[in-house]
């Protein structure tokens, strides 16, 4: 059970390890990305209202715009996705804790 937390836990980090490798080789090759950018703006999607709340800032170098789009795209919805299973577990674990020393 807590390997299955831990990887659970990680999976976002996985996800978005994957979608920006993806994207930065696509994008190395001059090759079409928009299929995988659509994957990295559906990974954020639910919480694009968050994000959208700080607003992107707009840098004048290419690159760093880059940086800051997958941080703010693809890597704060992952750790919002991890505190959020983090949570979860947290609760899950308090309520199944309750409920045992209740019933003894």
């Amino acid at each position: 059970m807590v390997w299955l937390k831990r990887f659970l836990l990680l999976l976002p980090f996985f996800i978005t390890t994957l979608l920006t490798e993806l994207i930065v080789r696509a994008d190395h090759l001059h090759q079409s990305k928009q299929h995988l950018v659509g994957y990295g703006f559906l990974f954020g999607s639910p919480w694009a209202w968050l994000i959208d709340s700080v607003g992107l800032p707009q840098p004048h170098n290419y690159w760093v715009q880059a940086a800051l789009g997958y941080l703010f795209v693809l890597w704060i919805p992952a750790v919002l996705y991890s505190a959020s299973i983090w949570l979860l577990f947290t609760l899950i674990e308090r309520l199944t804790r309750r409920r045992s020393e209740v019933s003894m």
